[in-house]
């Protein structure tokens, strides 16, 4: 598939196709393009632990935990029945709701379902970063982070946003990561340094953030302010942590000591094939 076709593509399945399922911000249900109504924390909790479950049958036991936690009224099984029939309504016949014991699966047969269109085009760029073809890469990824509309899950219950969330979050950032690779690998250094400043203010333990905007620091010619980076990197790590840097962050210190861009541990300014690194997202 080339590159120019994969947004088109995604685009064209999300226009195209009567239903949209949508759990990367609140969870939202549309036909041809107009809200299905939701109503309800527990309604929308059931329809994203449904699509998280990607096919999987999820038993009651487990439904009941993500929608009331350990305090479940007495009548759960009917209430979980009630919410399964309520969302056959409003998304059969494109979404089937099946029943299986010991639980429920969803069948989204053609639906668009923006986790699944988000996880097909990060691998997708994933791939094209291992293989070095940056500008594709940057592009799918993009596509990819594109999909998100906020924090995923913001209307569902608190037993599931603890669950799921810290896995969806970790799938966003390391999407981001890979982004950011293709492109100081393309020379955009500059253009990533507010975003990079932004993203180590928000995760000052991710090491391979604070190593790509050293990078960028670097590049644009602010070796200092590198060097500041990796010192207030390390400072936090030993007191808050007790840890040393790792030796990716160590790696990028002896690069601007060395005034050498090819010691930073990103293959791309190395002119190597990157390795995946997470395969999680």
């Amino acid at each position: 598939m080339a590159i120019a076709d994969a947004s088109t593509i995604t685009l064209a399945r999300q226009v195209g196709d009567q239903v949209t399922l949508k759990i990367l911000g609140p969870v939202e249900a549309t036909r041809d393009g107009c809200e299905l109504a939701l109503p309800g924390k527990k309604l929308q909790t059931m329809l994203a632990i449904l699509l998280l479950s990607r096919g999987q049958v999820v038993s009651v036991d487990r439904l009941s935990f993500l929608l009331w936690g350990w305090n479940p009224p007495t009548t759960v099984d009917a209430q979980i029945y009630t919410y399964i029939s309520r969302l056959r309504k409003r998304l059969s016949p494109e979404v089937e709701l099946i029943r299986r014991a010991p639980g429920y699966r969803v069948d989204t047969k053609n639906a668009w379902v923006d986790i699944e269109v988000f996880e097909e085009l990060a691998e997708q760029g994933r791939d094209r970063l291992a293989a070095g073809l940056f500008e594709e890469a940057s592009q799918l990824l993009r596509a990819a982070l594109g999909i998100w509309r906020g924090s995923a899950l913001t209307n569902v219950t608190e037993y599931l946003t603890e669950t799921e969330l810290p896995a969806l979050d970790e799938a966003w950032t390391t999407t981001t990561e890979y982004r950011i690779d293709a492109e100081l690998a393309l020379g955009l250094h500059r253009t990533l340094i507010l975003e990079l400043v932004g993203l180590v203010n928000r995760f000052p333990f991710r090491e391979r953030l604070r190593v790509q905007l050293m990078a960028a620091l670097y590049l644009s010619g602010r070796q200092a302010e590198a060097l500041a980076v990796y010192e207030k990197g390390r400072v936090l790590l030993v007191e808050e942590l007790g840890v040393d840097p790792g030796l990716d962050l160590v790696q990028a210190f002896r690069a601007v000591l060395d005034g050498d861009p090819g010691l930073f541990p990103l293959p791309g300014l190395r002119g190597e094939r990157p390795a995946m690194r997470y395969r999680n997202a």
